[in-house]
């Protein structure tokens, strides 16, 4: 493996999803060095899971001979990020309260930083100088949704950690539909990856994934693309709200469901601006997310980076 090294240390990033992880090793002027991203069994444990991860990314810093000097990591839902743990995370059962610092302490003892996925996310939207953006929406369509939120250049994460867990929304559309988080009428569960793929399943289409939606889609298959924009339009009605409160000079549409952007975006976009304060849409953008599939681990890595220079 052959890898840069122009610094004095790396960092590393960990992007846990509900059946996809991505590791990578960047350098401290964000340049990723080496990474990898492997499918899982949905519903794995941290258990069974970390101690994999933290093997792949052994391999990594082994090749650089350099020391870690932070790691940074998101999870699906509200975490705790001093205690280094998941608090609230429908989408990866048995996660909540386990502490993961402990599963990097044979490789080092750099400081965790934990993270929302969706806040990572938009993080990663701040990770490029040339690319300025100072007041977002940038959602994460994917499985599940999630919205991280950028207000005068900095990502806004609540009092508890829980900004922008829109995916929970109740919606009338959704009717008394049970959702994984145990509630009922959840935008989730008439506008996620995991419903909508159901969906389509249910259609005589197999999906067990969203990407499998998104791959159907962008086939040409008539039932997948009108799941895709309703979907869209669900989520862009409680967008919409979000608009109306914060002003975002942009929308950022990220997460697996970006794979379809013009047509998930279309439906979007159609409630936005049907629902919205006209003056709140009136220079509104939509765009893709700035680093594509590794937007989740450019999060990550800022995140780290950040706490490197701070500390």
């Amino acid at each position: 493996m052959n890898v840069e090294q122009p610094d004095p240390g790396v960092v590393l990033a960990v992007a846990v999803g509900r059946s996809r992880s991505q590791a990578a090793l960047f350098d401290l002027a964000g340049r990723e060095l080496a990474g990898d991203t492997r499918d899982h069994e949905v519903g794995i444990s941290a258990e069974a899971l970390m101690p994999e991860v933290v093997e792949r990314l052994t391999k990594m810093v082994t090749a650089v001979d350099l020391p870690v000097l932070a790691i940074g990591m998101s999870l699906p839902g509200v975490v705790n990020p001093d205690l280094g743990m998941s608090i609230d995370t429908p989408a990866m059962g048995g996660w909540d309260g386990v502490q993961l610092a402990v599963y990097f302490q044979s490789l080092t003892d750099a400081p965790l930083i934990l993270a929302h996925d969706a806040h990572a996310l938009a993080r990663s939207e701040l990770f490029n100088a040339d690319h300025p953006v100072r007041n977002a929406l940038v959602v994460k369509a994917s499985t599940g949704l999630g919205m991280g939120i950028i207000a005068d250049g900095k990502v806004i994460t609540g009092a508890l950690g829980a900004a922008g867990e829109i995916g929970h929304t109740r919606i009338d559309a959704a009717g008394d539909r049970p959702c994984r988080c145990g509630s009922t009428g959840c935008l989730e569960t008439v506008a996620s990856g995991w419903a909508l793929a159901q969906r389509l399943t249910d259609s005589g289409v197999p999906a067990g994934h969203v990407r499998d939606l998104v791959a159907a889609a962008l086939a040409g298959d008539a039932v997948a693309r009108g799941l895709l924009r309703e979907g869209g339009r669900q989520l862009g009605e409680v967008v919409a709200t979000a608009v109306n409160l914060l002003n975002p000079e942009v929308i950022v549409i990220g997460g697996d469901m970006a794979g379809a952007f013009d047509l998930y975006t279309a439906g979007v976009r159609e409630s936005v601006y049907a629902r919205a304060n006209p003056i709140a849409t009136r220079e509104l953008t939509f765009m893709a997310q700035l680093h594509g599939d590794s937007s989740g681990l450019a999060g990550c890595a800022a995140i780290a980076i950040e706490h490197v220079l701070q500390t």
